[in-house]
């Protein structure tokens, strides 16, 4: 018997599938472009999104050759925040606009500094950022009146799938709590935030539990033929099945994942915000929240560098060729924020920088440079988790850079904790099949590879973390004006 996930990313769909043991078997991969039609928008089509699920669904099939009857459970998990318009027929008004989408900044940035601001934070643990549904609502309502007024629906990308695979307008209770409209104690939308937004609780799905089953899937799902009894379950967001994949339960212990972008999040056991507003918290189930920060450069911010400055090259020669250069790469800094930022800042108009250049650099020290940048903005997050939430003893890392040995070394000296990493690089798909049969709790793992921070190297990377910050707050009331003349 096999469980399948489905895994809704922000580059591509991934449908993984897992033995009754919950070993890693088979994955297949379907890739959808972003589309940026201005500089601030970062939409998707919805229905290439649909189609590539259903693609990757059949290859995965296809390439097992595994019986579809022997395929007893099909869970999902999806990126956060985002959003897409729909009309009664579930048809799509709007593109998906992504968590990168941030249009939407200026009116964000007025209402972070207003108490009516931080009350919502306070309410929905979702950080006041562009990424949020109210700075997108709020500005399809000044912009495209009309189309926000005789919407039947706004829905996340993965509602949009359920609604085409199951039939239900429902939204699990931790892609919900990602909106920033979600009430973490009443569990259900917040009658002030939709006040707000000038729209009524029907113009959202309902709210259900992490731990709902679909019973009638359409025909879409009836033609892969999978089990009569199989077990169609809702799952959560990509995020907090990190958490349960990655072993990331515990106390004391984070996870961190660096996919396209990048977060850390720690388990606590009821709903916590922070007095700066740095962090988010959102849910898991009825007894757990995960509390974190997200970064909006992570592998993106590798790519982007390759794409345009070392074009040809794969990662895994960037990452060689980075370590052959001494820590720090000697002098050189990278501040990542090429596509703005969101935690611990949680500015849009962030802009990316190198800064230290010397004749004596060459690629080597760039390449060294973006990959310490992309860690030291994660290092930003864990000292804000940290002061928020408490202490961190260790890290479960996942995503596609746990595949470098060297990468999670760096990781470790950085942020100078002890680091773990799974057999399964598909933590967010493993934690949406372990969600699935309620069992979450795995204790402490075994099969998984450690790495020790070198105090060696930990105190040129203190130093140049430290520059990293002031670097930050020098540079932050000139953001603005750069953006003004993108």
């Amino acid at each position: 018997m096999y469980s399948i996930a489905i895994d809704i990313g922000t580059t591509s769909a991934k449908v993984v599938l897992f033995s009754k043991d919950y070993r890693y078997k088979a994955d297949h991969e379907t890739a959808y472009p972003l589309l940026q039609e201005k500089p601030s928008y970062a939409e998707q089509d919805p229905i290439v999104i649909r189609d590539a699920v259903l693609h990757s669904l059949q290859q995965l099939l296809m390439q097992t050759n595994i019986e579809s009857k022997k395929v007893t459970t099909l869970s999902f998990s999806a990126a956060m925040h985002s959003l897409v318009a729909v009309d009664e027929e579930g048809n799509p008004l709007t593109h998906v606009i992504t968590w990168a989408d941030t249009r939407a900044q200026s009116i964000t940035n007025s209402l972070k500094k207003t108490d009516q601001g931080k009350q919502f934070y306070e309410k929905t643990g979702t950080p006041i950022h562009p990424m949020s549904w109210i700075g997108k609502m709020k500005w399809m309502e000044q912009h495209w009146p009309n189309l926000y007024s005789q919407a039947y629906k706004f829905i996340s990308i993965k509602e949009f799938i359920c609604v085409h695979f199951f039939g239900e307008y429902v939204v699990d209770q931790s892609i919900a709590s990602s909106t920033g409209l979600y009430n973490l104690k009443t569990k259900d939308w917040d009658a002030s935030i939709l006040s707000f937004l000038h729209i009524k609780k029907e113009k959202l799905s309902t709210v259900v539990g992490t731990n709902y089953r679909f019973e009638a899937p359409t025909n879409v799902m009836r033609s892969f033929s999978f089990a009569d009894d199989c077990l169609y379950h809702i799952g959560a967001s990509d995020g907090v099945l990190a958490n349960v994949g990655a072993g990331g339960l515990l106390d004391e212990v984070a996870t961190l994942t660096i996919g396209t972008s990048g977060a850390i999040r720690m388990t606590i056991k009821e709903p916590l915000t922070d007095s700066a507003m740095r962090t988010f918290c959102y849910v898991l189930n009825d007894s757990t929240w995960i509390a974190g920060g997200a970064t909006n450069n992570g592998g993106i911010a590798l790519t982007w560098y390759i794409e345009h400055f070392a074009k040809g090259a794969t990662v895994s020669e960037i990452i060689e060729e980075a370590f052959t250069v001494k820590p720090g790469a000697e002098g050189l800094l990278f501040l990542p924020f090429i596509n703005g930022e969101r935690a611990p800042y949680w500015n849009g108009e962030a802009s990316g920088a190198f800064i230290g250049m010397r004749r004596t650099h060459n690629r080597a020290h760039f390449s060294r440079a973006v990959l310490e940048g992309i860690l030291y903005s994660l290092q930003s997050v864990l000292t804000s988790l940290e002061e928020s939430v408490g202490p961190i003893k260790r890290i479960h890392a996942s995503g596609g850079f746990a595949r470098s040995k060297q990468w999670v070394q760096l990781l470790a000296d950085i942020s100078g904790k002890t680091i773990r990493i799974q057999e399964t690089h598909h933590a967010s798909s493993l934690g949406a099949v372990r969600l699935a049969h309620n069992e979450l709790d795995q204790g402490e793992q075994t099969v998984m590879e450690q790495f020790e921070p070198n105090d060696r190297d930990r105190d040129v990377y203190k130093k140049k973390f430290e520059l990293y910050q002031v670097l930050y707050n020098q540079l932050e009331p000139v953001f603005p004006e750069l953006v003004a003349d993108n």
